[in-house]
């Protein structure tokens, strides 16, 4: 075995375990057109995503590419999208939903086949009122963050919402150090090794998610149009999300009964407690049917949207002080020259270096030479790099 090849089974044979492979193999699978389309009253460049159903088996969803595109205002008035990178289709000019008016998508494949949706209209333009955190322990006994939204419409029209959330955190590595160990030369016996500065650009970074689950509501049954304390988001107490300062912009979609029924059983569908359920789900019906074809399946729903957003910040200390928080295991990795040559113990280092699983760390004040025993640390207890990106977002505030 290579020195290299030893190096990274040193370093991750702790971390993997015995699991045998388990083959899913898809039957009877249908390559069905996915049409992610949603168009709002915001004034910007609207966005359609085209994909295909996929195999169990399969990597990922494949994108539909090299299709026409194109939104029709009232039957007169056309909006074209063009490919901004494979299956996400742009507007080529800015423009927002109106209320009042009738929308349309029209689709057409590279393969010739043509998809329109029903012709929709923009629901009541509601904004929400309030966005705030609490602590709380939720259904499993976990104690952290939740996240709640308050919204209110006097007309009494809304009645259907959904919601969407994009957070980003703060990290800060537990063991961030100002210099890397590099390799300055390489000699036929040892090597020479030196320290140089380490980027600061590693010691604070911002981390981004995007929700992925599907959260509605509805007011019907209500006296008023109102909600009050919907939970929209939960940290754990231990998450890294909140070991820092936290941030979280909750979209509001106020959507027409008919698009609530479409994500209320999109929504039923994902929540299955496991993909190997005896109910085997049919097909979700929209409101895109095949222009070329009756019997041609489409999955998706053209949602013409009014949106409102609010962003907020959170640090830690505010409301999870006392509790346990997000801790990582950061121990020192320190190579032993063992009963090798001193090359063969430069050449580990060396890989050590180069495998970017590990950053240079010493908790001893001493600069090292060639046969003083180098220390280091896991990347991600190091550099934030692994986690986020350095550039402090536009938004942020301190």
């Amino acid at each position: 075995m290579s020195v290299r090849r030893l190096l990274l089974v040193l370093i991750f044979s702790t971390m993997s375990g015995c699991i045998d492979p388990f083959e899913i193999e898809t039957e009877n699978f249908e390559n069905i057109l996915v049409i992610n389309a949603i168009i709002t009253n915001e004034v910007k460049n609207q966005e359609i995503l085209l994909s295909r159903t996929f195999r169990f088996e399969d990597d990922g969803p494949l994108s539909e590419e090299g299709a026409t595109v194109k939104v029709i205002e009232d039957s007169s008035v056309e909006y074209l999208f063009e490919e901004s990178s494979a299956g996400t289709y742009r507007s080529i000019q800015e423009f927002a939903v109106n209320s009042g008016r009738e929308y349309q998508l029209s689709i057409r494949t590279s393969d010739g086949k043509s998809y329109v949706s029903d012709k929709v209209t923009l629901p009541q333009e509601t904004s929400i009122e309030r966005v705030y955190p609490q602590r709380i322990t939720n259904d499993d006994g976990v104690e952290g963050l939740g996240i709640f939204v308050d919204t209110f419409d006097p007309t009494g029209n809304s009645q259907y919402y959904r919601y969407e959330f994009e957070e980003t955190y703060r990290v800060i590595p537990p063991k961030w150090y100002p210099f890397d160990l590099v390799v300055t030369r390489e000699r036929p016996l040892f090597f020479e090794f030196d320290l140089v500065e380490r980027s600061e650009s590693q010691r604070i970074c911002y981390a981004n998610n995007v929700s992925n689950n599907i959260k509605i509501t509805n007011t019907i049954n209500f006296e008023e149009d109102r909600i009050t304390g919907l939970e929209v988001s939960f940290i754990p107490a231990e998450d890294i999300r909140i070991e820092n300062r936290y941030s979280i912009l909750v979209r509001q979609y106020v959507q027409s009964r008919e698009a609530n029924g479409f994500y209320e059983i999109l929504s039923s569908f994902s929540e299955s407690e496991s993909l190997f359920s005896q109910i085997q789900p049919g097909f979700i019906t929209g409101n895109i049917t095949s222009e070329s074809n009756q019997d041609d399946k489409v999955l998706g729903y053209f949602d013409v949207s009014s949106v409102s957003e609010q962003r907020i910040f959170v640090d830690r200390d505010d409301f999870l002080a006392d509790l346990p928080s997000y801790e990582l295991k950061c121990e020192i990795f320190r190579p032993e020259p063992g009963f090798g040559t001193l090359l063969e113990y430069h050449m580990l280092i060396r890989d050590f270096i180069e495998s970017n699983t590990v950053r240079y760390y010493t908790d001893v004040p001493l600069p090292p030479d060639g046969s003083f025993p180098f220390t280091f640390m896991r990347t991600e207890c190091a550099d934030c790099t692994t986690a986020g990106v350095s550039e402090v977002p536009d938004f942020w505030i301190d």
